[in-house]
């Protein structure tokens, strides 16, 4: 009876140990780091970005068809395209955890004007759940969508969030080569 309470205390402080090692270990993709590269899959709209052009800033937002508030946002997310992008603004609409990915062209096309960004699905040719929300949200510990990621012109994460927070100001300096990544901005 010793023997056997001895190995189940044993198994509960090592689940324990790996349980409060991988909360403590957090996210790893922050403010202030280099933008991860991109990997996304086949593009629905708008011109393929393979890399982070320097001089460019990019608002790479994940969102999904299903979602009612990835819907609301789009059209706010495209007044902001449409505000910046002749000042070096790209905006990226990355589908993710879409439950079927042929349901993403036709939305694309029935939004029309209200969503003309750029918009590419998710590789999943290796992992299911797609190689951007695996190098993007879940490095950033982000579990919710919509969340969006701005990069700045230099290519480094400068802020982390709900689209609809994201300032104009903020995006306004990092267009400028002020990133907020550089002062020590909160990650959302």
């Amino acid at each position: 009876m010793k023997m056997k309470q001895l190995k189940l205390t044993a198994a509960l402080l090592a689940v324990t140990a790996g349980l409060t090692f991988t909360l403590a270990a957090g996210p790893t993709l922050k403010v202030g780091d280099p933008a991860p590269r991109l990997q996304t899959g086949k593009w629905v709209q708008g011109d393929p970005v393979k890399n982070f052009e320097k001089g460019k800033a990019y608002i790479v937002e994940f969102w999904a068809t299903w979602c009612p508030p990835c819907r609301a946002t789009i059209p706010h997310l495209n007044e902001v395209y449409k505000k910046f992008k002749d000042k070096g603004l790209i905006v990226i609409g990355q589908n993710v955890s879409e439950r079927d990915d042929s349901l993403v062209a036709p939305f694309v096309k029935k939004m029309g004007d209200k969503m003309t960004y750029r918009v590419a699905l998710d590789d999943k040719t290796s992992d299911g759940n797609g190689k951007m929300s695996q190098t993007w949200m879940e490095a950033a510990g982000q579990d919710g969508i919509p969340t969006a990621f701005l990069v700045d012109t230099k290519g480094v994460i400068a802020w982390i969030g709900h689209p609809m927070e994201l300032k104009e100001q903020v995006i306004e300096s990092v267009l400028s080569g002020k990133s907020p990544a550089s002062k020590g901005a909160k990650p959302n």
